[in-house]
């Protein structure tokens, strides 16, 4: 790891609290994830339910069946619990804000990300950030929280895996389509969170302005940035929906967040993605 690295890394470290909490408050007023209550060899008590004629008299809970004049199975819930891996954006242009007094987009992403977990977990389910041993129980989240204050590692894909992608993807597409190929051979499918700056999805520039690469050297000076807009908009949206077609075609549905909207509507949506993916 590079020192700028290290020091990034002690940055955002000294911030978990702070997004600990706000996952905290986020995960407190979204619904809740129950992916894995599903009938199995378990030892938990699930539901009744009617019983069929496959089932055979073996089958057929006489205690309940006694109290009415339907025959009932009782079912036990599944117990093997099931794993959310996480893979963070370690790019530098994923930790900037284009206003000091709003979260980064890498923050609003740990935070959707953190509050995501506390509810899977909640439900038994592991967590763990790609490339690292994944955890359950109460510190699940904030160890997952520690393992996001280190660079995503491009490890191979866990096989038959949900697989969770935070990222602004402006990566070139194709970056993403090998990456996705490399989850769709190992069996894995999950989601897209495409976090956006608000300056990125508005382009309000007028008038001279330079533009800097953040954590890079690259910059480009606009004598009337006005006069991009419209190219730029052009250019995001065929980008945008390169990566969203690929997200589709692997099995990877996206969903769109604005770190100037609030992050409730972005929850809801990943957890109603994740929950089919649990069922």
């Amino acid at each position: 790891m590079s020192q700028q690295a290290r020091l990034d890394a002690l940055a955002l470290a000294g911030d978990l609290p702070g997004v600990l909490l706000d996952a905290k408050r986020l995960a407190a007023s979204a619904p809740g994830v129950h992916g894995r209550r599903r009938s199995g060899q378990g030892e938990a008590f699930w539901q009744y339910r009617d019983h069929r004629a496959e089932d055979g008299a073996r089958m057929v809970d006489w205690r309940r069946s006694a109290r009415g004049d339907r025959y009932f199975v009782r079912e036990r819930e599944r117990e093997a619990s099931q794993t959310a891996w996480f893979w963070m954006d370690p790019d530098a242009g994923f930790n900037w804000t284009s206003d000091p007094a709003r979260t980064t987009k890498l923050r609003r992403a740990q935070t959707i990300a953190l509050a995501l977990a506390t509810l899977l977990t909640r439900g038994g389910e592991r967590v763990g950030a790609i490339g690292i041993a994944p955890r359950a129980g109460q510190r699940a989240v904030e160890r997952l929280a520690m393992d996001f204050t280190t660079p995503a590692r491009e490890a191979p894909p866990p096989p038959r895996s949900c697989i969770i992608f935070l990222s602004d993807f402006y990566a070139p597409v194709e970056t993403w389509r090998d990456r996705l190929t490399a989850c769709a051979d190992a069996g894995a499918s999950g989601a897209l969170v495409m976090v956006a700056d608000p300056a990125e999805e508005d382009f309000p520039f007028r008038g001279r302005t330079l533009f800097l690469e953040p954590g890079g050297r690259r910059e480009m000076l606009l004598g009337r940035a006005e006069a991009a807009r419209e190219i730029y908009a052009d250019r995001l949206e065929t980008h945008r929906r390169a990566i969203r077609a690929l997200g589709a075609e692997f099995g990877f549905p996206a969903l769109l967040h604005r770190t100037d909207h609030g992050a409730a509507p972005a929850l809801a949506m990943l957890i109603s993605l994740v929950a089919e993916r649990f069922a």
